[in-house]
C-alpha cells in the first residue's frame, strides 16, 4: 500500500481527531452531504425571514392565496488555502520529537511518523484560519480574503460581502463609549451599554430572528464584570435579572453567564483566544467588539480542489481537507502539502448585529 498516495491520505485526514474550534462550529457547522462541493465555486443559499400576517377572509370567500418567502441564490468563488511542509533527507536521520533516545526507528519508518505529524499541524493552521475567517464574516457582514504569493509584496485581496450595496444592515454604532453603571440617589442609572446591546438585540428580533449569545472582546468581558450593576442586579432575590457563572467553553472562549436584556436571557461569552501573524498574538475577536447573534447562523461551504498529481494528471477531490505528496529525486527532497476551499456564508440576510470600538 503506498502511503503517499492521495486517497490514503485523504482517509488518514478523515479519521484523525479534528481540531477543537469554536467559531466555525458553532455558527457555521457543515453538513458534509449539502456544503461539500464538488465543483470549484459554490452556491449560497440565503433569505429575509417574512413578517408578514395572516388576514382575516370572509367565510363565503375562502382562502386567501398568500406568496411563498422568497430567497436568493449566488454563486459564489471560495478562498484558497494550501500550505506545506518539506521534509529532506538530512532530517530523517535524526532523532524526531517524542522518539526514544534510543531508537531504532529507520529514515523510512520516521518518514511515516512524520506524515501524520505534518497532515496534523498543517490541519491545525488551516483551522485557525477558519476561526478567523467566521469571525471576520460576522463581524463585516462579509470577508476579505487576502490571498498571498512567496512574495510579501504581491497578492491578491478577495472580497464577498452579503449586503447589497454601501449600507452594513448589521452594523450598530454606539452614540458614544460604553460607561459604567452609577448610583445616584439610591437609583441605579444603568451603564449606556446595556441600552446599546437591547437595541442590538432588537435589530435582529425585530426581523424575526433570534438573539441568544453576546459574543465580546476579553477587554469588553473585562469591562462588563467590573460594571456595579450587575453584581448588584444579580445579587436582588426579587427579580432573576440573570446570574454569572463562568463556564469555560473552550481553551479561549468562556461563558461568563446569563443576562437579561428587556426580557431577553443572553449568553455573554469571552473570547480571549489569539492567533500569530508576524510573530505577534493578534485576538480572534478585536479589542471593543461586540456581536450579538446566535448558534447555526450560518454555513461552513467548501470548493472542491484541483491538483497536479505524481501521474502527470489533473484530479479533483471534493472534502474539507485535501492532502498531496510531492517529491523530487533532485534534489532529494519530499513535500507534504493540504489544500481546502473553504466560504462561510449566512443563512438568512444579516443575521447578527455587529458594534467596533465599543470602549473607544
Amino acid at each position: 500500500m503506498d502511503i503517499y498516495s492521495t486517497y490514503y491520505m485523504l482517509a488518514a485526514v478523515r479519521t484523525m481527531r479534528p481540531e477543537h474550534t469554536f467559531f466555525k462550529r458553532r455558527y457555521f457547522p457543515t453538513n458534509i452531504k449539502m456544503d461539500v462541493f464538488g465543483t470549484s465555486k459554490v452556491l449560497a443559499d440565503y433569505k429575509e425571514e417574512g413578517q408578514e400576517m395572516a388576514p382575516f377572509v370572509l367565510p363565503r370567500i375562502g382562502s386567501l392565496p398568500v406568496g411563498r418567502d422568497g430567497f436568493s441564490t449566488y454563486e459564489l468563488e471560495p478562498g484558497n488555502i494550501s500550505i506545506s511542509i518539506p521534509l529532506t533527507v538530512d532530517q530523517l536521520q535524526k532523532r524526531g520529537f517524542g522518539e526514544a533516545i534510543m531508537s531504532e526507528a529507520t529514515p523510512a519508518d520516521r518518514a511515516r511518523m512524520l506524515l501524520l505529524h505534518d497532515l496534523k499541524d498543517l490541519s491545525g493552521r488551516i483551522s485557525r484560519t477558519e476561526e478567523w475567517l467566521a469571525v471576520q464574516t460576522m463581524i463585516n457582514n462579509g470577508c476579505t480574503m487576502r490571498h498571498q504569493t512567496d512574495r510579501e509584496d504581491v497578492f491578491e485581496d478577495v472580497k464577498v460581502q452579503f449586503y447589497d450595496g454601501q449600507n452594513n444592515p448589521a452594523v450598530f454604532t454606539p452614540t458614544e463609549p460604553w460607561k459604567h453603571s452609577t448610583m445616584a440617589s439610591g437609583s441605579w442609572e444603568i451603564g449606556n451599554w446595556y441600552w446599546d446591546i437591547c437595541s442590538m438585540v432588537k435589530m435582529l428580533t425585530s426581523r424575526g430572528l433570534p438573539a441568544r449569545e453576546v459574543l465580546v472582546a476579553s477587554d469588553v468581558g473585562a469591562f462588563l464584570q467590573e460594571d456595579p450593576w450587575i453584581m448588584a442586579a444579580l445579587d436582588n432575590r426579587r427579580m432573576e435579572m440573570g446570574r454569572i457563572a463562568p463556564d469555560v467553553l473552550t481553551e479561549y472562549v468562556t461563558d461568563l453567564g446569563v443576562i437579561n436584556f428587556n426580557g431577553r436571557r443572553l449568553d455573554i461569552l469571552v473570547s480571549d483566544g489569539t492567533y500569530k501573524e508576524k510573530k505577534k498574538d493578534v485576538p480572534y475577536v478585536p479589542n471593543g467588539t461586540v456581536i450579538v447573534t446566535a448558534p447555526n447562523c450560518g454555513r461552513g461551504l467548501y470548493g472542491a480542489v484541483t491538483q497536479l498529481e505524481s501521474d502527470g494528471q489533473y484530479h479533483t477531490y471534493a472534502g474539507t481537507r485535501i492532502p498531496l505528496h510531492i517529491f523530487t529525486i533532485r534534489p532529494q527532497a519530499k513535500e507534504t502539502q493540504l489544500s481546502c476551499r473553504p466560504l462561510f456564508v449566512p443563512n438568512t440576510i444579516a443575521p447578527w448585529s455587529v458594534a467596533t470600538g465599543v470602549l473607544d
